[in-house]
C-alpha cells in the first residue's frame, strides 16, 4: 500500500473507530492502510474494544517460531522483568533493546502491550 501520512485528527477518530467497537480491517479500509497499522495506532494510542477482555499473561505456544523466513523470538516472564526493571532506570528502547539483544521496534511494541495489559487487568 502507498504510504500515507495521518494527521493528529485522523488518529483521534480511528481512536474513537476502535473505542466505538469497529473492526481493525473495518478501520484500515476507511483511511487507505494495513489493518496492522491501525492495530499500532490503536496500541499507542490506547484505544480498544468497549468490552476487551484481560489479555493472557504468559507465553502460548513455542518461544522461537518462523514466520516468513525470519526467526521471531516471543517474550517470556523474564525478558519482561528485564525490559520493565531496564525502562525503570530511564533507558530508551534503543538501550534495551542493545542490552536484550532485539530490536528497539521489538522493545517498543512490547512495552505498549505490557501498558495495555496492566489497563485491561486494572479496568476487570
Amino acid at each position: 500500500m502507498p504510504y500515507r501520512r495521518l494527521s493528529d485528527e485522523h488518529y483521534d477518530e480511528i481512536a474513537s473507530r476502535r473505542e466505538a467497537g469497529e473492526s481493525l480491517s473495518t478501520i484500515a479500509r476507511a483511511f487507505g492502510c494495513s489493518s496492522s497499522n491501525i492495530y499500532l495506532i490503536c496500541l499507542r494510542l490506547g484505544a480498544d474494544l468497549p468490552n476487551a477482555k484481560p489479555l493472557p499473561s504468559g507465553v502460548r505456544g513455542p518461544l522461537v517460531i518462523e514466520r516468513n523466513g525470519h526467526t521471531v523470538r516471543r517474550f517470556c516472564a523474564d525478558e519482561d522483568a528485564r525490559l520493565l526493571a531496564l525502562e525503570a532506570q530511564g533507558l530508551g528502547t534503543g538501550a534495551i533493546g542493545k542490552a536484550m539483544g532485539r530490536h528497539p521496534n521489538s522493545i517498543r511494541v512490547r512495552l505498549m502491550t505490557l501498558a495495555r495489559r496492566e489497563a485491561r487487568s486494572e479496568a476487570a
